[in-house]
C-alpha cells in the first residue's frame, strides 16, 4: 500500500500571499496530525501537483515578464521545499504539469493580431463560421469585443516556455518539458510502489480567450502506447491532467471527458486533475465493449486561491490518496482549511458530501496485463547492460541489489565491484565467494584493505582451503604474512 499526497491549483491570492517557507509549515502541522486522526492517514510516498503553478500576468500589466518570472521562483521555491521536507530531496516524487494560470498571456497576444469587425454580414458569417471551426486559429475577445487570430503557431505554442523551464530546473535537467503539443506527456514509473503515473497537458489551445481544456490527440495517443508498454505490466496506472471534467451550466473552461475511455482502455484506474476548486470522487466507466472496467476520479481542491476564486462556502484544501494495490482498493482523504488567515492557512479534516465523513473508499479495476514472474529481472538485466557500456559501475551495483541469485546478475555484479575497485564494499558484498574468481577478487581488496579478523575468516572458508589455484594460492600466502607481520 502506498499514498499520494494530491495538490492543485497553487495560484496565490496576490494580494496576500503565503511564503513558500511559511506554507510549507503548515503542510508539515498537518502531516503531524495525521496519526491521530479518525480514520489515521499515512504519510505520502509521492506527490501529483495537477497543474496551476502561478496565479499569471495579463499581456498589459506593467513589468508582466518579471512578475511572471518572479511567480515562477516562487512556485520552484516551494516545490523543491516540498521536496526537500517530505520526499527525502527525491524530485521524481513529485509529479508536475500545467495549467491554464501557467500559460503566458502576452506570448498569446504576441502570437496573433485583433480583427475590426466586418461590415457586411457576409464577411461576419464568416468569420463566426472559422470561430467554431475545428482546430480554428481564431478566437474572440470579450474584454475587446473583437476576433483574434493567431498568425504565428510556434510563438503561440511558446506560451507555456515558463512552465516548461520551471520543470527542466526544478528536475534538474533529468526531464524536460517540449514546447511540441504532440509531445507534452511524460510518465513517472515508481517500481517499488508498482505504480505508474502519467502527467497530461490538458491546456492544449487553451488560452484566456479560448477557455476549454483540449488533450492534443497525438500527445494522448502516445502517452496511452507508452502505458501499455510491457515494462508496466500488472501496475497499477494512474493519469492526471488539470481541468475538471464535468462543466456546469454556462461554463466553457472544463475538458470533455470524451479521453476518459481511452485512458481505461489502456489500463489507467485512478485519475487525479484540478481545478474545479474543491475535493471530488467520482467513477467513470467504460464504454468501449462489454469490460467492465472503471476508473476512480479524484478533484483535488486549490492550495492557495484567494477568497475570489473560492467556489461559495467552499475553502482551500488537498488531498491525501491511499491506494492498495493488492486490495485493488483506495481511500481519498480530504484536508481542508479550517481557519480564516489567508496567508497562514490551518489544515483540518473536511467532509465529502456523499459520504459526510472527511474520506471516501473506493475500488480500483485489477491491471489489464499479468505481470510475468521474469521480467523484472529481464528489465534490471537490459539496463545494466547499458550502465555496462557507461561504465557506471555504482549504478550497475546498485541496480542489482537483491538480484545476484540470478547468474547473469551476479556475474554483472562481480565485474562492476572490481570495476569499482572500492575494497571496503567489495568485501562486505562478496564475504561469502561462491566463484574461485570471486575468492580472488575478494582476496585480493582484504590484502589491500582488511584487517586481521578479515583476513581469518576468509582463509577458513571452504572454497579457499579447498581450491588449488595458482593465484589464490599467492592470495593466501600473502595474507598469512600480513597477519604474521
Amino acid at each position: 500500500m502506498f499514498s499520494i499526497l494530491h495538490i492543485s491549483d497553487l495560484h496565490q491570492n496576490l494580494q496576500d500571499e503565503i511564503p513558500p517557507d511559511w506554507l510549507l509549515d503548515t503542510l508539515d502541522n498537518d502531516f503531524k496530525r495525521y496519526a491521530r486522526a479518525e480514520p489515521s492517514i499515512p504519510f505520502p510516498d509521492l506527490c501529483v501537483v495537477s497543474g496551476d503553478l502561478v496565479y499569471g500576468v495579463g499581456p498589459g500589466a506593467a513589468n508582466a515578464a518579471d512578475e511572471l518570472e518572479r511567480q515562477y521562483g516562487q512556485a520552484h521555491e516551494f516545490l523543491v521545499g516540498l521536496c526537500d521536507r517530505f520526499f527525502e530531496g527525491k524530485r521524481d516524487r513529485v509529479v508536475l504539469l500545467p495549467g491554464n494560470h501557467d500559460v503566458d498571456y502576452s506570448a498569446t497576444v504576441q502570437s496573433g493580431s485583433y480583427l475590426a469587425i466586418p461590415k457586411s454580414a457576409k464577411d461576419k458569417s464568416a468569420l463566426v463560421n472559422e470561430l467554431f471551426s475545428a482546430n480554428s486559429a481564431l478566437r474572440w475577445s470579450w474584454s475587446k469585443l473583437q476576433f483574434f487570430r493567431v498568425d504565428d503557431q510556434h510563438l503561440y505554442n511558446s506560451r507555456l516556455r515558463q512552465f516548461a523551464r520551471l520543470y527542466e530546473r526544478f528536475y534538474q535537467g533529468e526531464r524536460t518539458y517540449s514546447l511540441d503539443p504532440s509531445q507534452q506527456f511524460d510518465v513517472f514509473d515508481f517500481p517499488d510502489l508498482s505504480f505508474c503515473l502519467l502527467a497530461l497537458n490538458s491546456c492544449h489551445r487553451n488560452d484566456p480567450m479560448n477557455r476549454a481544456g483540449t488533450i492534443q490527440p497525438a500527445a494522448l495517443a502516445a502517452a496511452c502506447r507508452a502505458l501499455r508498454g510491457p515494462s508496466r505490466a500488472g501496475w497499477c496506472l494512474g493519469a492526471s491532467w488539470h481541468h475538471d471534467i464535468a462543466g456546469g451550466a454556462g461554463h466553457e473552461d472544463f475538458l470533455d471527458a470524451g479521453f476518459i475511455q481511452l485512458l481505461i482502455d489502456a489500463g489507467v484506474t485512478i485519475g487525479f486533475h484540478g481545478h474545479r476548486h474543491r475535493s471530488d470522487c467520482f467513477e467513470q466507466k467504460n464504454r468501449l465493449g462489454d469490460d467492465p472496467r472503471k476508473m476512480t476520479i479524484v478533484a483535488a481542491g486549490t492550495l492557495c486561491a484567494g477568497p475570489t476564486n473560492l467556489s461559495p462556502g467552499i475553502p482551500r484544501g488537498y488531498n491525501v490518496v491511499e491506494v492498495d494495490h493488492d486490495r485493488l482498493a483506495g481511500r481519498v482523504h480530504m484536508r481542508q482549511m479550517v481557519n480564516q488567515l489567508q496567508n497562514l492557512p490551518t489544515w483540518g479534516p473536511g467532509q465529502f458530501i456523499d459520504t459526510g465523513k472527511s474520506y471516501m473508499d473506493f475500488d480500483l479495476s485489477p491491471p489489464i496485463q499479468r505481470r510475468p514472474p521474469s521480467l523484472d529481472l529481464q528489465l534490471v538485466l537490459e539496463r545494466v547492460s547499458d550502465l555496462f557500456g557507461q561504465k557506471k559501475w555504482q549504478e550497475v551495483i546498485e541496480a542489482l541489489d537483491g538480484a545476484t541469485e540470478d547468474p547473469l546478475a551476479r556475474r554483472f555484479f562481480v565485474e562492476a565491484l572490481a570495476e569499482l575497485g572500492d575494497n571496503a564494499l567489495t568485501m562486505g558484498c562478496l564475504s561469502n565467494p561462491q566463484t574461485l574468481v570471486e575468492a580472488v577478487i575478494v582476496g585480493t581488496a582484504i590484502i589491500e584493505s582488511g584487517d586481521a579478523g578479515d583476513v581469518r575468516r576468509f582463509l577458513d572458508l571452504e572454497i579457499v582451503m579447498s581450491q588449488t589455484d595458482a593465484s589464490l594460492q599467492e592470495i593466501k600466502t600473502r595474507l598469512k604474512r600480513k597477519i604474521a607481520e
